[in-house]
């Protein structure tokens, strides 16, 4: 998009995108929903003021987006819980099956890095309002984030990393994650300065030490 003298991004002429800007439209639609639902709640952000942050005719939304409850679970799968998966990548995932603590440490990081993004904290902002919070498709990525803290620890309670009365997986992976997505939603929301970002991130990794050296043999390390 381009932009003013001063930085702020320039709004196009409402109609059709031209072609080379085509491929970026949805991306543009996506961004501007984020931001609008963020600062005026779900219901009161119109398919015509998203359309028009950027440009573009009601008609140009229409042929991306069915209506603006499709708006949303795309703002959800683009900035919620099943894009920061990507964090994932930046995880050494050797330490899964030869120090599980220090994979826990790098993952929880890797999410913390991914949440504190203006985006992603926009999107916490967002889902604090009009009770989207309880949204199908919020729902949904949870679930997702979930299983896959369950799998990590049925893995682990079966090599023996964990000892068996620790158990259930399910049990286990609840009471890892529930005080990090308590802190996410409390802390790094859209509003929140460097302070309380900076002390929400050092709770949450102190949560996650604390956890580790519980639930792990030998802080660990397998006997």
């Amino acid at each position: 998009m381009n932009r003013t003298d001063d930085g702020a991004p320039t709004r196009r002429r409402p109609g059709r995108p031209r072609k080379a800007q085509a491929g970026n439209t949805k991306e543009e639609l996506t961004r501007a929903a984020v931001r609008l639902f963020s600062r005026n709640g779900f219901e009161g952000t119109s398919i015509r003021a998203i359309a028009r942050e950027v440009g573009l005719s009601e008609s140009v939304l229409y042929a991306h987006f069915e209506n603006k409850r499709a708006i949303f679970d795309a703002v959800i799968a683009r900035y919620g819980p099943t894009d920061s998966a990507r964090a994932l990548d930046r995880v050494d995932h050797d330490l899964m099956d030869v120090d599980p603590s220090q994979f826990l440490t790098q993952l929880v990081g890797a999410f913390l890095d991914d949440w504190d993004r203006d985006d992603a904290r926009t999107l916490i902002s967002l889902v604090t309002r009009d009770g989207l919070l309880h949204s199908e498709s919020l729902r949904t990525a949870l679930t997702g984030t979930s299983e896959y803290a369950t799998a990590l620890f049925s893995t682990w309670l079966g090599a023996g990393w964990i000892p068996e009365h620790l158990g259930p997986a399910d049990r286990l992976a609840y009471s890892f994650t529930g005080p990090i997505g308590l802190a996410r939603v409390l802390h790094l929301h859209a509003d929140a300065d460097s302070a309380e970002r900076a002390q929400a991130r050092s709770d949450v990794l102190r949560h996650v030490d604390l956890f580790a050296a519980a639930v792990f043999r030998d802080h660990g390390r397998r006997p």
